[in-house]
Parts: C-alpha cells; structure tokens; sequence
C-alpha cells in the first residue's frame, strides 16, 4: 500500500507521518503488507504522479493552491483512490458542501488525528485497493483529464474532432476517429452508437423512444434505424452487472 501525505505545515506533516507508520505495522502484523508513505510540503512535487497512490492525505493552507483545489486537481489528473482532506485552519467539509466541487472518492477528517480515525481510514483505503475505479484517459486540447463512466454525457463528431459533453457541462475536444473512441469506451458499457457520429451514456438519458433520445444536458438526437437496439442493449449489460 502506498499512501501520500501532503501538507504545507511540518509539524502536523510529520505527526501524519508517525501514525500512519504505526498503521504500518498493525496491517504487517495482519497480513504481512507495508505501508509505505511519501510526504511532499508543496503541490508541483506531489501532482508529479498523484495515481501511485492508493490513499492521499492532504492539508494546504498557506499558498495556493489551497487543498480543496488540490483536490480537484488531484482528480483532473485520473486519481480514484480515497482523498483524505484533515481540516485544520480551513474546514474542508464546510467548503467542500459549498463548492460546485463533487466526487465520490473524498474523505473529511479533523486535526488533531484521532487514532481511531485513522485506524477506520487505512481499512477503508485497502478495502478501495480491491474495487479500482476505472477511468478512461482524454487527451484534449487543453490538456489530459481522465474520465469515469457517467462523467461523458454524449460524444459528437464535428468535423475531424469528436465533442465530448461532460457532466459537469463542460466540453473536451479530441482528434480521434468515432470508432476508435468507442473501442475504449469498452469499459463503460453505458456508452453506445446511435448514430454514426454519435455515442451516447444510457444513463443520462431522461426521454428516449425507438427514433429519438434526450439528455439530461438537454441535448436531443435522432437514432439511426441500424442502431435502434443499442439502448437496450446497453442498459441490457448494465443489469448483469
């Protein structure tokens, strides 16, 4: 198990440090595993390869970024391990409720760390090492993010790029040919054609019948007839599972 510990103040740093040791060797005396842990003070060194990781605490108060926008960094660039935010000067939980910001891999603990509490997030860090997230990589023109299975809305080809509408109504441009994209869609049985130049995520649609669908971002398309069963074919995958 490979944890990160980010933190901006030295002291507090290296307190995390010692209780995830100890942490260490309770799970080597269960299960003969290590924990082995990288303590960065500033974010350019801990962003370097963030996806390591299998747990990431994080506390970042006196520059910027602060550690909610690490956060949200820190799932830009793929991260789907438990993100451990340890509210000190900034209450994290507070800011977070009040942010635009969500994923479902953020954990809130206070300071002082409780070792009981700690003891509680290790578990739950190697109970997340067996269920990986998975996450497609987009690279677009503004840059490389990664993607989970409900994040893409639809997909539409515009000319030599394809349009990817995210859930967060944001848009990632491409270059890559519709079918090659679907092939790497492969893991998200929730994407499928219904058009030529068009994919689409069952699970975002709130209106569909045999020739027409409708998105939850409003967006409508017709259904090619050649492609007229891959909705059902698709939710179908998603029922077995």
């Amino acid at each position: 198990m490979h944890i990160a510990v980010c933190d901006d103040n030295i002291a507090d740093r290296k307190q995390t440090e010692r209780l995830l040791g100890r942490q260490s060797d309770r799970i080597f005396k269960e299960t003969g595993e290590r924990i082995y842990i990288d303590s960065y003070g500033n974010v350019p060194a801990f962003l370097s390869y963030p996806q390591m990781y299998d747990g990431l605490f994080v506390d970042m108060v006196l520059e910027d970024p602060k550690g909610l926008e690490v956060a949200q960094l820190l799932v830009k660039a793929g991260v789907t391990s438990p993100i451990i935010m340890l509210s000190s000067s900034i209450d994290y939980k507070k800011a977070y409720e009040e942010s635009d910001f969500r994923t479902d891999n953020i954990y809130f603990m206070n300071k002082p760390i409780r070792v009981a509490e700690i003891t509680a997030m290790v578990d739950e860090i190697k109970k997340a090492q067996g269920d990986p997230i998975k996450t497609l990589e987009l690279r677009g023109k503004d840059g490389t993010c990664y993607a989970r299975g409900d994040d893409i809305v639809c997909v539409v080809k515009q000319g030599p790029e394809l349009v990817l509408y995210m859930k967060d109504q944001s848009q990632v441009r491409i270059i890559s040919d519709i079918y090659n994209f679907y092939d790497q869609c492969e893991i998200f049985p929730q994407i499928c054609p219904i058009t030529e130049k068009c994919l689409i995520n069952v699970n975002h649609i709130v209106k569909n019948s045999m020739f027409s669908v409708t998105m939850d971002n409003d967006m409508a398309f017709k259904i090619s007839l050649v492609y007229r069963n891959s909705i059902k074919e698709a939710r179908e995958i998603l029922s077995r599972q």
